[in-house]
């Protein structure tokens, strides 16, 4: 009989646990799905031994409908890459996620492919091009395994991992461990690891805006932790509006 009871109070925190897990990545997807914003776009790389360099866009984001996002990248700075852009279409179900970066030296547009360690890194940042993907929970495992503060915040820890080795190529790491604020259930760090299982790079956020009922991280820190590169996104001049469907097509990247 003892037994018996230990086996159901262990169903039902498994249950429970389950629920709870649900609930935060539900909220926090209702949270960032923003259907159309626009926003001021930079990101800050700096070397170890501190030199600097900026990369300046301005950044478009449109849900085209409750399964796909997708995301627009303009660039004007520095000279080298004005008139880049960068197309993603992302979807949080059945899909296949696509980006297509735009060159204008040689008036070509490439397409990204992410078969392989997340389809390489963001313009010399410590962002891979697979970080900008907007993915389903449900696409990989998700493990609610414990509590930690971080950034001052009291959050659930979420260990997130791809169990094919297609889904780890794609996804870029061997798994990644998430930090969701418990009050909030913002997304607001996470820590990445290597397919040797070895941390490779850690990202926080720094400040957030409050847009009604969304929240948007304004200011991001991504650190890799092996050769201490550092890159941070900022996004400034934020707006909620209506923005065209032409934007976001590869015909618009030749603008």
């Amino acid at each position: 009989m003892k037994k018996l009871w230990i086996t159901l109070l262990l169903l039902i925190s498994m249950t429970l646990f389950g629920d709870n897990l649900d609930n935060i990545l539900n909220e926090f997807a209702n949270r960032i799905r923003i259907p159309n914003l626009y926003g001021k776009f930079s990101i800050t790389l700096i070397s170890k031994n501190g030199d600097k360099r900026e990369i300046k866009a301005d950044a478009y984001q449109k849900m085209s409908d409750n399964n796909q996002m997708n995301r627009l990248f303009l660039f004007s700075y520095p000279p080298s890459v004005r008139d880049t852009g960068f197309l993603i279409h992302s979807f949080y179900s059945e899909g296949e996620n696509k980006m297509w970066i735009y060159l204008p030296v040689v008036k070509k547009i490439k397409r990204i492919s992410l078969e392989n360690s997340g389809g390489g890194y963001f313009m010399g940042s410590d962002f891979s091009y697979s970080d900008f993907i907007s993915r389903s929970y449900s696409n990989y495992t998700q493990e609610l395994i414990g509590e930690e503060i971080i950034e001052n915040q009291n959050c659930y820890v979420v260990k997130e991992y791809g169990t094919t080795l297609e889904e780890k190529n794609e996804l870029g790491y061997s798994y990644i461990i998430n930090y969701y604020n418990k009050q909030t259930s913002f997304l607001i760090g996470r820590d990445f690891y290597e397919l040797s299982g070895e941390l490779l790079k850690t990202y926080r956020v720094k400040k957030i805006k409050v847009l009604g009922e969304y929240i948007y991280p304004t200011e991001i820190v991504m650190e890799n932790q092996q050769n201490k590169h550092k890159s941070i996104i900022s996004v400034t001049d934020i707006e909620i509006k209506e923005l065209p469907d032409r934007y976001f097509t590869t015909r618009f990247l030749t603008r």
